[in-house]
């Protein structure tokens, strides 16, 4: 019956009685087709005859009721076939519930009764599937000792292996392979083998014995194409011995370049190689698919074969790799031919299979010992001498660099990928074998745009020749030529490539090698600049720069640190004196390095979540806890010279861009003796106090710099040395920001508050000893606060909050918690818009640092919080008010939970928007904004009706000033609840406020409709992330967002117009250099 093959669910054998009746109702009752009618009528009256004779409806019952009659039909001569059809079926369905016991017992009747079906003449096609499933679960679960019990019934089943009617066929397949799977590790598993092979073997004979027919063909060749169906499910279960007979077969075959024999015997081959543990004939597999390599032919075979083939090539390789890897490697040029060709095919997907294939097969079967062997050749060979012929990792290199023949070009984008992962396996060695290749890659360059839109990919390309040969082997194949006198000659394209891919370089490279031709490059600058040619000498300085700027790539784990650090001291300490513009360059790189070695050492270089480039993983690789550690120390011996000339230099400088210095000198203090940091803190502290006390009798200091700027450098020298202090050397330091802390000058008192937030910060030690101190300190100074230095105030008040938030035994906690929450609550006031932006955020640090479980927190503290900004709504001025309304809308919006604590306040929130004072109404209705965004909409619709009559009922003369608000928290109200739920609880009055909304939304979705997909697509890209993230500018703005839409465009229009001046300023520069350059040369 079509469509019982979608078996009933097999329930378990506790099921309710009557359950397998109502089983195979439920699902075939409400079919038209007749089979299906049968069947239930047969269930139907078998469940009601069981019932009359009083027995239980179990799957036992039914059992043996089927059984009982199909015997008893098979002993007439006119039982109605339709009758037998449906009882085969219901028997196929029940004897997955019967218990094995039970089926080893009654199994020679079971099985003589179900033979006896399938040898009906007029069983019906359905009723031969059910019976094939019926002999398919027997035999899985019969007794596995003895073939000979086994045997007869598996013979019937491969009589319908290759019968004529499809859907028995395809049955009878399944049915084969779950009977082998079920085989698997048993003594019968052999014979079973040899069974399907001898059936194999005599329609192969009989195929090639018999003269073929010009209508029908030789007699047998259906049958083989059927037993090879069979074979793709089952030869991967078969046992070695027969599975090797079949593939030795297999080869025969595929001599023939039958298409449709040939798919099915890859189709074959590809689920036995996909299988992970399967033991097979690695030579007989191998040569099989050397076939398949040397068939593949562009011109003959379709997309779906050639990407077949290159992914079956790519197991198959993989897979005799892993059983001989010797046979294997020596057939890899084949393979690679093969698959170089498919790369040239015009079909995209069996291009990407082709790729794949090739960095498959590179990554798994080039090993170390293919790489030796040819490096080996090539050194003891002298190349002119040579008589032997290439070795295989030089056929296979050859082939990779045949990919850059203009016969690839229009795949020369996925050509680069290939040769990429050949360099990063080569590895060094790359330089042996790829030396061509790079030739070519370079020349490549010199190919106009038009000609070549893979510029960008060629760069990937040349850069992973670079992470593997290292820049010493690179570069001295592919020199920068930077003394050339034609400046098309120098390789300047290169820079990019060399500061974005080396990795685990020397040091004792870039000493000796970049560092002097920086100072060739110096000398040319000068010698041009005398001459009168500054264009040309620029040039040069820009050479110079872009040699400098390799540094921060050659310290990306260096492998000679230890060595080589203390030749490169030398020569960086002399141009930190000098070179102002090379400064910053030098600080990264000194950071990079030792922040790296500190990483490994410590243990936190887990870098398994992130995908790394092969160079990069092996350069981390050789970097171990003792290697970083020796690497410290060298850097640890050089911190007292370094420290010294960094800290005159940032005392010197005017200005340290990006803080560069400072971070420099804070990483050196992490790995310096405690005795240098001692010293120079010492003598920090000694200047800091003669300074101190002149400020008050001289304008200016002794070194033309005023006392105050001079104050403010030694505070921050003083906090970059704070890793290496210990709790002496803070408490002078806490001793001499007290003072500092009350001056008059805002820089001084800027950098007071930076020093004490960074001791708050990073030392929990004195924080815990002198937090009584602090705490009356901070409510001491806090009238004197310059408002420049309130960004820093508030770090310190958000460190103060977190600790004492956590310490319960704090006396008179909740008081001072309060005083120093109300102070960040107004600084969201402030006018500074720096000062506002980190009250927001030190507002929401404390909240997860009070909240946060993993962090030590509870959320009952974080609650506390809220419930103490709440508590400024109650607050006497409307600025105090509009400040802590802002907070619980921040709060509100960062943390979810809070959401349904602050429904709570909407009372007290719609009682504030009443009062004729539009700095409370503008905060308070930018927290309902906030509140409506961030709501689910089931929990909008609970306080849909109080939010709705809330902003409805507001009757005031501000009301007309904040309408297109209140307009457009309605309109985010009908999009989370919908129309029809806003509109049940609108008022009548207010009923046409609705309609328009629902208007305008109707106007908004047919122009949206009307935009391509694309256009939404871009529009949606660029509106969401802005939305997603916390701005209060936008949600407490006095304008609406037609207004705020205007103001936007104006300011990038003037944005616009300002950077077109700025753009045609700059080039009528370039233009008068290249003039004056271009004159200069001419004369």
């Amino acid at each position: 019956m079509e469509g019982i093959e979608m078996e009933v669910p097999v329930r378990s054998l506790d099921s309710p009685a009557d359950e397998f009746c109502e089983s195979i109702l439920s699902h075939f009752s409400n079919s038209t087709q007749e089979e299906h009618q049968h069947l239930c009528a047969a269930i139907g009256a078998m469940a009601q005859e069981l019932k009359d004779q009083n027995i239980t409806l179990t799957p036992l019952a039914y059992f043996g009721a089927t059984l009982s009659s199909l015997d008893r039909l098979l002993s007439t001569t006119d039982a109605s076939h339709n009758v037998i059809q449906s009882l085969t079926t219901i028997l196929s369905i029940v004897l997955p519930r019967i218990p094995v016991a039970v089926l080893k017992k009654r199994g020679n009747f079971v099985s003589k009764t179900v033979v006896g079906v399938l040898r009906l003449t007029s069983v019906t096609e359905d009723g031969v599937l059910s019976g094939l499933k019926c002999l398919s679960h027997l035999l899985t679960t019969g007794d596995k000792a003895n073939w000979s019990n086994l045997g007869q019934l598996y013979g019937v089943l491969m009589g319908y292996v290759t019968d004529s009617r499809s859907k028995v066929r395809r049955q009878a397949h399944l049915c084969l392979r779950d009977v082998l799977q079920s085989f698997q590790e048993t003594s019968v598993l052999a014979p079973a083998s040899e069974g399907i092979t001898n059936v194999f073997e005599r329609f192969l004979l009989l195929a090639g014995g018999s003269k073929a027919d010009s209508s029908e063909g030789p007699k047998g060749a259906h049958e083989v194409l059927y037993v090879l169906d069979a074979l793709k499910e089952c030869l991967s279960l078969m046992s070695m011995k027969y599975m090797t007979t079949i593939l030795k077969y297999y080869k025969n075959l595929m001599e023939l370049r039958q298409p449709l024999v040939d798919k099915r015997i890859t189709d074959s081959l590809y689920v036995v190689c996909s299988h992970p543990t399967k033991e097979v004939s690695a030579d007989a597999m191998l040569e099989l698919l050397c076939s398949v390599a040397l068939s593949v032919s562009t011109e003959e075979k379709s997309a779906v074969s050639l990407t077949f083939n290159a992914r079956l090539l790519s197991v198959g390789m993989i897979k005799i790799y892993s059983l001989n890897r010797q046979i294997c490697v020596i057939k890899l040029p084949i393979i690679f031919n093969a698959l170089k060709e498919i790369l040239a095919s015009e079909h995209e997907e069996a291009i990407y299979a082709a790729m794949e294939a090739f960095k498959n097969l590179i990554n798994a079967c080039v090993d170390e010992t293919l790489i030796k062997q040819g490096v080996d050749q090539i050194i003891n060979t002298n190349v002119d001498a040579r008589k032997s012929g290439p070795t295989i990792i030089e056929k296979l290199c050859v082939t990779i660099e045949s990919l850059l023949d203009y016969h690839y070009s229009a795949v020369w984008d996925v050509a680069f990928k290939v040769i990429s992962s050949m360099f990063e396996k080569l590895g060094y060695y790359s330089s042996y074998f790829m030396k061509g290749t790079l030739k070519n890659l370079v020349d490549m360059q010199d190919l106009p745009d038009e000609d070549f839109p893979y510029r960008k990919q060629l760069h990937e390309c040349v850069g992973s020749a670079l992470g593997a040969m290292g820049p010493e082997t690179f570069l001295g194949l592919l020199p920068l030529n930077l003394e050339a006198t034609d400046p098309s000659k120098v390789n300047v394209w290169l820079f990019p490539i060399l500061k974005q891919y080396i990795v685990g370089a020397h040091l004792s490279f870039f000493t000796k090698t970049l560092l002097g031709m920086v100072g060739k490059m110096r000398q040319r600058s000068q010698q041009l600049q005398v001459e009168g040619r500054v264009f040309s000498s620029r040039s040069m300085d820009a050479l110079v720069y872009s040699l400098w700027s390799l540094l921060p790539s050659f310290c990306n784990y260096p492998v000679d640190t230890a060595e080589s650090f203390k030749d490169l001291q030398n020569a960086l300490i002399s141009v930190l004196r000098e070179g102002h513009d090379i400064r910053g360059i030098i600080c990264s790189s000194l950071q990079i390095l030792i922040q790296q070695n500190k990483k490994v050492k410590e243990g936190n270089n887990d870098l398994s979540t992130i995908d790394i480039c092969p160079a990069t993983e092996r350069a981390i690789s050789r970097y171990s806890p003792v290697v970083a550690e020796n690497n410290l120390n060298v850097l640890a011996a050089s911190a007292p010279e370094m420290l010294s000339v960094l800290s005159q230099i940032f005392m010197e400088s005017t200005i340290d861009e990006g803080g560069a210095l400072q971070s420099t000198i804070w990483e050196f203090a992490s790995i310096a003796h405690k005795n240098v940091i001692r010293t120079i803190f010492k003598k920090t502290m000694q200047r800091l106090l003669k300074v101190t006390q002149v400020v008050n009798k001289a304008e200016n200091s002794t070194n033309g710099t005023s006392p105050s700027i001079e104050r403010a450098h030694l505070f921050d020298l003083a906090v970059a040395l704070l890793p290496g202090l210990d709790e002496q050397a803070l408490d002078t330091l806490f001793s001499a920001i007290k003072p500092a802390l009350k001056d008059t000058e805002g820089i001084v008192q800027k950098k007071a508050y930076k020093v004490l937030s960074r001791i708050l910060r990073d030392c929990d030690e004195n924080l815990s000893s002198k937090l009584e101190e602090l705490l009356r300190l901070m409510i001491e100074v806090l009238p004197l606060c310059h408002f420049s230095a309130k960004r820093h105030r508030l770090d310190c008040l958000y460190y103060l909050i977190a600790y004492i938030s956590k310490d319960e035994s704090v006396n008179g906690r909740h008081d001072i918690l309060g005083s120093f929450l109300t102070e960040i609550i107004l600084a969201l006031k402030e006018a500074n818009k720096k000062t506002r932006n980190r009250a927001y955020e030190v507002l929401v640090q404390i909240g997860h640092a009070c909240g946060d479980e993993e962090t030590g927190g509870k959320r009952e503290n974080l609650y506390q919080i809220f419930n103490m900004v709440a508590g400024g709504m109650v607050g006497e001025t409307p600025h105090m008010i509009s400040a802590a309304v802002k907070g619980l809308a921040r709060l509100a919006y960062e943390f979810s939970d809070l959401v349904s604590a602050t429904y709570k306040l909407l009372p007290s929130t719609f009682l504030l928007i009443q009062r004729k004072n539009k700095e409370i109404i503008k905060a308070n209705l930018g927290l309902l904004k906030v509140l409506v965004a961030k709501s689910q909409a089931e929990g909008l619709g609970a306080h849909l009706g109080m939010l709705v009559q809330g902003l409805l009922s507001w009757q005031d003369d501000t009301k007309n000033h904040f309408k297109s608000k209140v307009k457009l928290l309605l309109e985010m109200l009908v999009k989370k609840c919908g129309l029809d739920a806003v509109k049940a609880v609108m008022p009548e009055e207010h009923m046409k406020l609705l309609i328009n909304i629902r208007k305008i939304k109707e106007r908004r979705e047919r122009k949206l409709s009307a935009n391509s997909v694309e256009s939404k697509s871009q529009l949606s890209k660029a509106t969401t992330s802005r939305l997603s993230r916390w701005n209060h500018t936008k949600i407490f703005s006095d304008f609406d967002g037609l207004v705020d839409g205007i103001i936007q465009k104006y300011f990038l229009i003037l944005m616009v117009r300002e950077r077109r001046i700025v753009a045609e300023n700059t080039w009528m520069l370039m233009l008068q250099f290249l003039a004056e350059g271009a004159g200069v040369q001419h004369s």
